[in-house]
């Protein structure tokens, strides 16, 4: 019983990492794409997280706009066309950022989907 439920916590806590890994991952692809459209267009996206999606995916009619810069599977977006992260949960998006004021903030709610990029279970880009 007793090494049962060290197993058992084991493989727990290792899909608890899979999952942040997968979600840092994420976070890291969006970056990336935000930094080659901030690259063209010479702004970031607008604030929020179907402003974000439209700006990497859909071509905005600016003649410097180079995109899509990210491709995004269906089954990545809820039914408000947002961006969702491993867990399910949608991606936080601000421009101008509160903590990175030059840039924007980007965050995800953490595995736990509660938070607001201050909670120790929160995964952010500062």
């Amino acid at each position: 019983t007793i090494l049962a439920g060290m197993v058992v916590s084991g493989a727990q806590q290792a899909r608890k990492r899979a999952a942040i890994t997968k979600v840092r991952t994420q976070l890291a692809t969006i970056e990336t794409a935000i930094g080659m459209y901030e690259t063209d267009i010479g702004v970031y996206p607008d604030t929020g997280n179907k402003n974000l999606v439209k700006a990497l995916t859909e071509d905005s009619g600016d003649i410097d706009w180079s995109g899509p810069y990210m491709k995004i599977r269906e089954q990545e977006l809820d039914e408000n066309r947002e961006y969702l992260d491993g867990g399910g949960y949608p991606v936080v998006y601000f421009n101008p950022g509160t903590h990175n004021t030059y840039s924007y903030d980007l965050y995800s709610l953490g595995p736990d989907g509660k938070g607001d990029g201050n909670d120790k279970n929160d995964i952010t880009n500062w």
